[in-house]
């Protein structure tokens, strides 16, 4: 990985925990930046999507980060949510989660730079 794009992903996967976290929490620093910026308090269906999600996050940390075990299909599969996830980020009606759209670019790029070593290989 090269040596720009290592701490770039290392501050979105940060990003993306320290916000999922948030509501998961149900923390009000999260209310504009998640979940279209709709809720002044997350409901439990949203705050359970959001643990979901967070094993996804950690998931993709683990397979970029480090050398664990995965099967090859998954870099496409990680890269194709992210790709929706930068979409849906950068349609938002809030603002403050149009923003989150950039993190997600970051790791959807890093997904595409994994598929493309892996045709290399």
């Amino acid at each position: 990985m090269n040596r720009l794009l290592k701490p770039a992903l290392l501050a979105a996967f940060v990003w993306n925990i320290f916000l999922v976290v948030g509501v998961i929490a149900d923390q009000s620093y999260a209310f504009k930046r998640a979940a279209g910026g709709q809720f002044d308090n997350f409901p439990a269906g949203i705050r359970i999507a959001y643990l979901l999600n967070l094993v996804v996050v950690i998931y993709q940390a683990l397979i970029l980060l480090t050398k664990i075990k995965r099967a090859q299909w998954m870099a496409r599969v990680l890269f194709v949510l992210g790709t929706l996830s930068v979409l849906i980020n950068a349609l938002s009606r809030s603002s403050l989660e149009r923003w989150n759209a950039l993190p997600a670019s970051i790791i959807a790029f890093a997904f595409y730079k994994e598929l493309r070593s892996q045709k290399n290989n």
